[in-house]
């Protein structure tokens, strides 16, 4: 072979390579008929156990493999798109899937027995061995829709197996945190002292243990079981594919606090497993007065709800595991005689999954911190989840 050859075809072979690991590329995902964006889209290579999901804009960034990439949304029909109409399409379009009710089961469907079987058969519909679940973790904090804080971060989750068990947490999940694509934080202006200082603790967070903790589906499962009181339930969709429940239970009062629970299961209908699950928990007069240490002014806050959202992809072994999980935490805030509606949002993203036997502690963070606390000082730029046009415009500005 020539040196001429020769160099044509290495120059061939590293474009090749190039392309096939490391392009990232953009794609809009709309509603077929009305061409509106589609939020939570999932773009799987079922075969890598990597992905990602669009974002409110319908945008994903995925890396362009050469495997079939599958698009699916509860709501749509399913997509397969061949390695090649990848680098050529920029947008795709989703057919929205039609709604069918089978009225056998619309009567006879038993909401806690289909619970119960799903505990009862756990780690034969969700994975029963270690992984390592490479992330994205997105904090928002909004005050009246407006943001004030934005983190996208790189984080993997290392976990025994996909149940809690009852088991310590520290023994069953571990974190580590990578890299910072975008770290912003406009603190709330109420927690001001004297000398015009603004305390940067006073934007608030979720626990990072109370937010791992939530990741497990059984734990839900329990919880949902053990209420006694009534419970309104409706079968919204039983199609070939998927069985939708949602269901509302009566209000109680607990130390003068009032609360109701009200979601939705979507069941698997071949495999019986629950594949997603919305929960969100009403409040009254959840109030709490405070004082701020640092500026001495009072202030109170009533908790309004708390929504917990899951999404469960299949693996090649048939085994589910958790692909997306999302925890807010909605407050009014009171001071100097006006409301503030305030909502505190997480948002885990799988990217990619393996099995892993052994994690390491190295980089262990502290599971009593708030994520935001600890944090990397690195920053680069990251194709993961892609940015609204909003958060962009936040990142952009002078506060």
């Amino acid at each position: 072979m020539n040196f001429y050859k020769y160099r044509v075809i290495l120059l061939c072979t590293l474009l090749v390579y190039s392309f096939g690991s490391s392009q990232t590329k953009q794609i809009i995902i709309v509603d077929e008929l009305t061409k509106e964006p589609i939020e939570g889209v999932h773009l799987l290579y079922a075969s890598l156990e990597e992905g990602s999901y669009t974002n409110a804009d319908g945008a994903a960034n995925i890396i362009v493999r050469e495997e079939i990439l599958t698009i699916s949304h509860l709501n749509y029909q399913d997509v397969t798109v061949t390695p090649k109409e990848i680098t050529l399409l920029n947008t795709i379009s989703l057919k929205p899937d039609d709604v069918q009710l089978d009225e056998v089961i619309v009567n006879s469907f038993d909401l806690r027995k289909a619970l119960q079987y799903v505990l009862d058969n756990y780690y034969n519909l969700y994975v029963d061995y270690p992984t390592e679940k490479e992330c994205s973790f997105k904090e928002t904090l909004l005050v009246d829709d407006k943001i004030h804080r934005l983190i996208l971060s790189d984080l993997k989750i290392w976990t025994k197996d996909a149940g809690f068990n009852n088991r310590k947490l520290e023994k069953n999940i571990k974190l580590k945190l990578g890299t910072v694509s975008q770290n912003k934080n406009v603190p709330m202006d109420f927690d001001i002292n004297d000398k015009g200082e603004s305390n940067p603790e006073s934007s608030g967070h979720i626990v990072t243990k109370s937010l791992l903790l939530n990741t497990y589906l059984d734990v839900a499962i329990v919880g949902f079981l053990k209420y006694s009181g009534m419970i309104e339930e409706t079968v919204e969709v039983s199609s070939s594919d998927v069985i939708i429940v949602s269901f509302t239970t009566d209000w109680k009062n607990v130390n003068e606090i009032a609360n109701r629970t009200k979601g939705r299961f979507v069941f698997d209908k071949k495999t019986k497993a629950v594949i997603e699950f919305v929960k969100e928990v009403e409040l009254r007069n959840d109030i709490k007065k405070k004082t701020s240490t640092f500026s001495n002014r009072e202030y109170e806050y009533e908790s309004k709800s708390q929504v917990i959202s899951y999404n469960f992809t299949k693996k090649m072994d048939k085994k589910y595991s958790l692909s997306k999980f999302s925890i807010e935490g909605n407050v009014t805030l009171s001071y100097d005689n006006k409301n503030y509606d305030t909502k505190f949002k997480n948002d885990l993203f799988v990217l990619k999954e393996s099995k892993k036997r052994r994690f390491g502690n190295n980089g262990i963070v502290d599971l009593e911190q708030p994520i935001y606390k600890m944090l990397p000082s690195n920053v680069i730029n990251s194709n993961a989840i892609v940015l609204t046009t909003k958060e962009r415009e936040f990142l952009e500005s002078k506060d």
